[in-house]
């Protein structure tokens, strides 16, 4: 197997000549999949015994929160390839990826606490899980 189209991606030229071609075609995708995911899961989906409609922001905050802590990852991946091995592309990723992280963690935080509210009857409670995310 020929591999030579990998490491093409590995130069700034070619990754956003490639990239450049792709990202209005993945944009109107992913904003049709979430479109239609918000849809679903705030709209279509059915009330849970014990929490009401407040369970339906779940949809949202899950997905935002698994989003940040898996960006905070690839940017200690990313920074760590760029700092042993030194590819540009690594640091582009690095400034790209970092401000959706923040507002996936805001995004994550704000809805947990409109959840947590009706839920546990406060904003905010100080447990671990809450505040390693901060």
């Amino acid at each position: 197997m020929n591999w030579t189209w990998f490491h093409k991606l590995g130069s700034p030229k070619w990754f956003y000549g490639i990239s450049g071609r792709w990202l209005p075609w993945l944009a109107w995708a992913a904003l049709l999949l979430v479109g239609v995911g918000l849809v679903w899961g705030l709209a279509f989906a059915p009330q849970d015994y014990q929490q009401g409609n407040s369970f339906r922001i779940i949809y949202i905050h899950v997905p935002a929160a698994f989003l940040a802590q898996s960006i905070y990852v690839m940017l200690a991946v990313a920074g760590l390839v760029g700092l042993v091995w030194k590819m540009k592309l690594a640091d582009v990723a690095l400034q790209q990826a970092a401000p959706i992280g923040a507002w996936m963690t805001f995004i994550a935080l704000v809805t947990g606490a409109v959840w947590g509210k009706p839920t546990w009857g406060a904003w905010w409670v100080w447990d671990a899980r809450l505040t390693s995310m901060l």
